[in-house]
Formats: C-alpha cells, structure tokens, sequence
C-alpha cells in the first residue's frame, strides 16, 4: 500500500478540501500518515493570502522534499493557482494545481508520464466543484464546503484571484453532505466558503444561507451546525432570530472588521463604515448576548496613519470581541492596493500588530472569565497530556476537564470554574 501525507496553509475551507483529497486517496488504496513521515506522495494545499503564507508554502515544499527525498510532491490551491512559476523554481515538485484542478490530482497521477517539469494545471473557477465529503477521521467536528469565490475585489484582496467569483454549491447535494458527515459519527458540521453569507444567490431559484440553515436543521443526528465568517451586512434580522431560536446553530460570530477608521474602509473597499459595524455587533449582542464574536483586522493598510490606527484601538476596545485575528498588511500581486504609493513602514506595522494583539489577548481572557460559574455545553474533541480531555462550547470557548474516554465526541453540560488565557477548566454536570 502506497503511502500520502497531506499539509494544509490557511482557513477551514481548505482544510475541508484537504479531507476531500484524502478521501480520495484513501478510495485509492493510500495510507494516509502524518506530514513529516516517509511517503510516496506528498500533496501540501496552499494559501496566499499574505506574503507570510506565501514564505510558508514554500518553506513546507522544502521541508517536504527534506522529511520524503523521494517522495512525488503536489502543491495545491490558491498560490498554486496564482503564482506557479514560483513554485516550479523549487527543485523536487512534481504537480502544481489550481483551486478547483487540485481535486483531478488522483486521475492526474494514472495519466502522467515521468519528466523533469512540474506538470502545471489551472483552474477555471467558474462552476461549483466539490466532490464526495472529505474524510474527517481524526475530528468530531467536521467541515461541509457549501461555496466558493467571492465578488467583492477588496482592494486588497488576492482570493478572488484565486478563487473566482462566487459559486453555490446545490441544497440537495450539500444536505447529502452533511448527512453522509453525521452518518460517520460527526456531532458537529461546520459550514465553509470564501463567502457563505452570498450563499445560494447565483442559484435557480434563488436561495439564502438562512434557506440552507433551514434545511440542514432537520437531518437526523446533527446536534450541531457552527457558521464561519459572515461578511458585515450579510447579518441580516431574520438569520439571527432563527439562531437565537435555534438549539443547533452554534452562537458563534465570525464578522471581518478589518479597519476601524471610514476612510481606510472606504480605501479597502468595503461596503460598511463603522457605525453600520457597531449596529450590527451591538445588534448580535442584543439577540445572543453570550455568543462568541471574533474578527479580523488589517494593521497597516497603505495610507494608515497613527489617528486611522487610533480610531481601529478605539473601536475594538469599544466592541465586545471574545477574540481577535491580527494581520499586517503585505502586497499581493494584482490587488488595486498594490499601486497604492503611500504604504507603511513595516517596522510601524510590527508595532502597531503587536498592540492590537495584546488588546485581543485581554479580550479573549476577559470573555473566557466573564463565563466562570456558567453552565455551557461542551463538545469534548480530544484526549489530552496530563490525563484531561479538551472540548468547545458552542460560543466558542476552549475547555478542559479530567479525562472520561466515553465522553469523547458527546455533547454534556458543564460548569465553567476557572479560566487561563488559553482555555477554562470546567466541571461535567452530567453525563
């Protein structure tokens, strides 16, 4: 039996397309083992969504090279799709695939003949393609790609490069999804794309995420749907009543800021200032107000002065994140901001990172205490060191407990009675 190994860059969407990859393997009679270990293949998903990601993806090309010498080496997903030539200056690859071409590596490898260049494919980006639910073997939650490609153009944004415009997945085939992903054990379904909130929208009729939440709802076994980042105004009253209302739906917001000044917004191109951000947030709050709410933030967008940094502090201290995702700003090639001549002095940029970062940490602790004594339910995930067992809340909050093996992958109550930066310790209630 051959052996693969798979690394996955960047967010949940491309950790659901790496389970459909394994699975696909592993259909082809593949062990599939940890990255790091001798293999026969090595297939690594990228992401370019900075500069960092990009040094990332090739420093595990490398390290892939190194760990299996003789492993074949496919590098998959959005740098691969954008930026291939690159990649093929790294001695050793052997397949570089697109966003959507990635999931032709299997038929690829029986057709191919052996030479000295990489064998270069990329993607159209303009219809759906998601094939049969990946494998989530080492996980209770699992990951279900309902969309793909964003309209947007942020100007500084390379996904929609990468990605193409937005594209639905069918109702019917992601109910099956997800009941095939319940059926293996899984307690949890989180729903995945680039843009989920512009779900259902290219399809005939037309649909909506809340039509999609609607219809998932009602599989048999499915104690748990968890949503991933919603754009601003995609978080409309009817969506968040039917949450409220919901024992399934997760209370757990993921709502890009980005910048809190309306004139770096209005660079961005973003389709909000902040007072619609602040109604929207302090409206979240109102109707679920002990859900989790992170975001994500941009430091050091061309143009950014010290008073549009303050005004970002200012804003987030006002908002009652529980975390916060930091980004500094980098170029990506064929974004508007690129041409931009007034960029930041990156070592200002480090600086004002590493702020906003210290604000998220309070924000994360303060949110973790403000639940001690509270009862949560818990999704316990993992046998841990130290004979604990960890597990999240459905707001989002990481807990452990003293290890039980047969509440793993089941759902308790437990009361939350101390926390640290990193997670609370909690008490099981009942079992």
């Amino acid at each position: 039996m051959k052996k693969i190994s798979f690394y996955t860059l960047g967010c949940k969407l491309n950790q659901a397309e790496t389970a459909v990859l394994a699975d696909q393997f592993k259909q082809e009679n593949y062990e599939i083992v940890p990255f790091g270990e001798p293999v026969d293949m090595c297939v690594i998903n990228t992401c370019t969504v900075t500069a960092k990601t990009d040094y990332r993806c090739r420093q595990m090309i490398r390290r892939a090279k190194k760990d299996a010498p003789n492993a074949k080496v496919a590098v998959v997903g959005c740098y691969a799709q954008l930026h291939p030539e690159k990649i093929s200056e790294i001695e050793g690859v052997n397949y570089i695939l697109g966003s959507d071409s990635k999931f032709d590596l299997p038929k690829l490898l029986d057709d191919s003949t052996e030479t000295d260049q990489p064998l270069i494919t990329h993607s159209s980006n303009d219809f759906f393609k998601n094939p049969e639910p990946g494998n989530f073997w080492n996980h209770t939650r699992a990951f279900a790609k309902i969309q793909d490609g964003c309209n947007n153009f942020c100007a500084y944004c390379a996904v929609p490069l990468a990605r193409g415009r937005s594209r639905s997945d069918s109702m019917d085939h992601v109910f099956e999804t997800v009941k095939k992903l319940v059926g293996r054990g899984h307690k949890e379904i989180v729903l995945t794309g680039v843009h989920i909130g512009m779900y259902g929208k290219d399809l005939k009729p037309a649909k909506s995420l809340l039509d999609l939440l609607k219809n998932i709802e009602t599989i048999p076994g499915l104690e748990r749907i968890r949503l991933s980042s919603l754009e601003p105004l995609e978080i409309k009253n009817s969506l968040l009543d039917w949450i409220a209302g919901s024992n399934k739906i997760c209370h757990h917001f993921h709502v890009p800021l980005q910048n809190g000044d309306d004139e770096i917004l209005k660079r961005m191109k973003r389709n909000y200032n902040t007072e619609t951000f602040l109604m929207i947030v302090t409206k979240i709050r109102e109707k679920l107000p002990h859900c989790g709410l992170g975001t994500d933030v941009i430091v050091g967008f061309p143009g950014e002065t010290e008073k549009h940094f303050q005004n970002t502090v200012q804003l987030i201290n006002s908002l009652p994140f529980s975390y916060l995702h930091v980004f500094s700003y980098s170029k990506r090639p064929g974004t508007k901001a690129t041409d931009f001549s007034d960029h930041v002095d990156p070592k200002i940029i480090k600086q004002r990172s590493e702020i906003l970062r210290q604000i998220a940490k309070k924000k994360k602790i303060d949110f973790y205490l403000s639940r001690v004594g509270k009862i949560e339910r818990v999704l316990w995930e993992e046998k841990t060191k130290n004979n604990f067992m960890s597990g999240w809340t459905d707001n989002y909050i990481r807990v452990r407990s003293k290890a039980n093996e047969k509440m793993l992958n089941q759902i308790c109550r437990v009361k939350i009675v101390s926390a640290n930066p990193e997670f609370v310790d909690g008490e099981i209630i009942d079992i």
